[in-house]
């Protein structure tokens, strides 16, 4: 579904996930989370401009989102659960537009959406964990999240789609190019 904000910029909102990630997405996509670089430009007094994920480059949201260590890495794993290779190119458009892995049909894409949305709002999760708790979590476990929650939304929100946990694990877009035979679309 599309809509207009105010600055004549389309939104996008994915059903599948709750209101809160749909909002996050329009605030990345509108550069309006608060990465110390933002900050910084709005006169906001800061200790360092620098990543507090990996401490190797000024933070802006392109970084803190892919080009960081910390979650490009997370990206990797992510995109190799899906079988996709290493992602190559990412930008915050190619994410939180939906562009990219040539996924076919609107399901398919709709569910791929799902995953990379809450892969980008898990890692601000986890990166806000660092900053305000000093918490560090290991990446495996962050993945893990990213498959549990995404999992939990598509399989609770879709009339169109009954998904299993097994096969979501293991081969998740089957779902989404060439649907396994136990999925059922109604």
């Amino acid at each position: 579904m599309f809509g207009n904000n105010s600055a004549g910029v389309e939104t996008e909102i994915n059903r599948l996930v709750p209101k809160s990630l749909n909002v996050f997405v329009w605030r990345v996509k509108r550069r309006r989370i608060p990465v110390r670089a933002e900050l910084d430009k709005r006169g906001i007094d800061l200790d360092s401009v620098r990543c507090p994920m990996c401490d190797d480059s000024l933070e802006t949201i392109e970084h803190a989102m892919i080009l960081c260590k910390f979650a490009y890495e997370i990206w990797v794993r992510v995109y190799r659960w899906w079988s996709f290779g290493n992602p190559t190119n990412l930008s915050i458009g190619e994410i939180f537009n939906g562009v990219g892995n040539n996924i076919r049909g609107e399901v398919g894409k709709e569910i791929w959406q799902v995953v990379e949305w809450v892969s980008g709002y898990v890692i601000w999760k986890y990166r806000n964990q660092k900053v305000f708790q000093n918490k560090e979590t290991a990446i495996p476990n962050i993945v893990n999240e990213i498959q549990v929650k995404s999992y939990e939304w598509i399989s609770r929100r879709s009339k169109k789609l009954n998904v299993e946990w097994q096969q979501w694990f293991i081969n998740p877009s089957s779902y989404v190019n060439g649907a396994p035979s136990r999925v059922g679309i109604g």
